[in-house]
This record gives C-alpha cells, structure tokens and sequence, in this order.
C-alpha cells in the first residue's frame, strides 16, 4: 500500500487537514542513534513545504535546544502552517528539567500559537523519555523501522494520537486513508533521504551546535575546577597570599599593580604568588583562560583578522 501513494502523500494529508481544522502538530519521531529519524523529518519537512508553500524548507527552521525554538516562535516571522524541527540534542539537558520545560512548551503551543497552526516535530531515542503529561499532548508518534541501504529509504512506523478524555487513556492508531475510492490503513512509511542542499546546511548548523556545546561543556569543567581551588585557597592560603590571589588570578591584575593597591613591594608580591603555586594553584592555567575569554583580547583578535582582510583586498 505504501508504494501506491507518492512519498509525503500521506503526511501532507494528515498535517494539512489538521491545519484547516485551525490544528497545531506536535508530532514525536522515535529511534536509536543512526536510525535515520533526523534526516527522516528533514525530508518530511522538505515534502510538505514543496507542495504547500512551493519553496524550499529552510534549515533556520532546525532548533537544536528549546531556547533556541523559543526565540524562532516568538520571532514573529513564522506563517500559518509552517513545520519546526527540534533536535534530540535538547535531551542533553537533565532528564528531569528536560521533560518539565518540554510540558512547558508543548502548552505553550497549544495555547499561544494554537491560531498560527504549528507544526513541530521533536527527535528523541525513545517515547519514554518524556513524562506522561507531554506524552497525552501528542499528536502523533513515528517509530523508525528500518533503512533500505540500497535505495536510500527509511522505513516509518507512524501511528496517530486518540486519548479518551474520560478515563485519560492513550490509543496508538494507524492512519485511514482514502485512494482511488478505497479505504487503506497505512502501516508504514518509506522515505528517501533529503536534498544534498538541504543536509549540508543541517550537517553544518549540527557540527556548531556540537562543537559549543563541546565548549560550554569544557568551560564548566573548568569553572568547577576553579571554584574547588578558590574554596581551597581560603583554607590553604594566608591572608597575604590570598590577597595576591584574588588580584592577579581572579582580578586580572599584574603583581606591579597588586603591590601597588596593597601597599606592599613587588618583591613580597612575586614571593606570595611563588609560595601559591608550591602550594599546588595552577595560576598559569587560570590567567590563560581568563585572558583568552577577555573582550580586549578577543576585540584585538577581530580588528587583526579584519586588517588582513583588508589587505587582501588591496591586493587583489
């Protein structure tokens, strides 16, 4: 049955008549790592915006955390009827404050944009991982099945949301579909791969979210580490030599303007931070990522790279 309706056909059906019933969509795409649920909803994605729209689906419509799909809905410059991706990589947060500020969103579009007709479709491991309350707001759930290697096609279990209101008990159904006068259960799904333009640009926007989350990950490490050796130092060190610490490590001060706001000679000064690093600080790892975070750093770095720029220009 699914080789009689033309790729998209049946989900193009199922989002745009909930669009016209003045519907939004929250649509869960399940499946373990490598199960082709991203490209999957990419090229869901690509499919519906070809025949609703005729234009291309465009990847700024691809959030990879929840705030980032907060500022595209309150950006004011979705129309109606348009689909969002969110990326699993939300997941990376805590399980817990993850499902809470999921719940969170999930009302907020139902409530908020329920007259702009939004579509979102979230990417996750397993259904599990949300909590019962973002769970029962669903609309829809599809399972990755499979991959066809040979033809590039991922197989899609796809069943439909009906929640008794009374009892509050889900029913996972599959969807009825009317073709040439007849009426067909439709079980699976097959989809090709998106369009080289289209995974380029989510392959790139994917590797910079990964590699500033690498960062902030890294950062944090580090922030831990410093505030262990801070609570350290104040047992560790000596009045005088926290006092160094706090101006050269912390403030950013050379051991000259130390000495100079405490009154005491560079000397004395260059002897404290001696007797800090014996003590087992790493003070030259400290100053080098403050220094590299320093907005006088990083603005000579920009004014550098644009006097090249400039330079290549006269060049040419």
């Amino acid at each position: 049955m699914a080789r009689v309706l033309k790729e998209g056909v049946a989900f193009n059906r199922w989002a745009d008549g909930r669009f016209k019933k003045n519907k939004n969509i929250l649509l869960a795409m399940t499946g373990m790592t490598g199960s082709g649920k991203s490209y999957t909803s990419l090229r869901m994605c690509e499919l519906y915006y070809q025949e609703k729209f005729n234009k291309p689906f465009q990847i700024e419509n691809v959030c990879f955390s929840i705030s980032e799909l907060m500022k595209l809905l309150t950006s004011k410059t979705l129309k109606r009827g348009e689909m969002i991706i969110l990326e699993e990589a939300g997941t990376s947060l805590n399980s817990l404050d993850y499902q809470n500020k999921v719940s969170k969103l999930f009302s907020f579009i139902l409530q908020s944009f329920r007259s702009m007709n939004i579509g979102l479709i979230f990417t996750l491991p397993v259904l599990t991982m949300l909590n019962k309350s973002a769970r029962m707001l669903l609309h829809a759930h599809y399972v990755t099945s499979g991959i066809d290697f040979y033809t590039k096609t991922c197989k899609i279990k796809p069943l439909y949301h009906q929640l008794n209101q009374e009892r509050g008990k889900s029913y996972w159904k599959f969807q009825r579909i009317k073709v040439n006068g007849e009426i067909h259960t439709i079980k699976r799904l097959n989809f090709l791969i998106p369009s080289k333009e289209l995974r380029d640009a989510y392959e790139k926007k994917k590797n910079k979210f990964v590699y500033d989350l690498s960062e902030d990950f890294v950062n944090h490490l580090n922030q831990i580490e410093r505030d262990q050796q801070r609570k350290m130092a104040r047992d560790d060190l000596s009045d005088v030599e926290r006092d160094i610490f706090e101006d050269v490590v912390e403030s950013g001060l050379t051991p000259s303007q130390s000495a100079e706001k405490r009154g005491r000679t560079k000397s004395s000064t260059y002897d404290g931070l001696r007797r800090i690093k014996e003590k087992g600080f790493p003070i030259e790892k400290w100053i080098r990522y403050r220094e590299t975070k320093s907005p006088k750093l990083v603005k000579a770095q920009i004014a550098k790279i644009k006097k090249k720029e400039s330079k290549i220009k006269v060049s040419t």
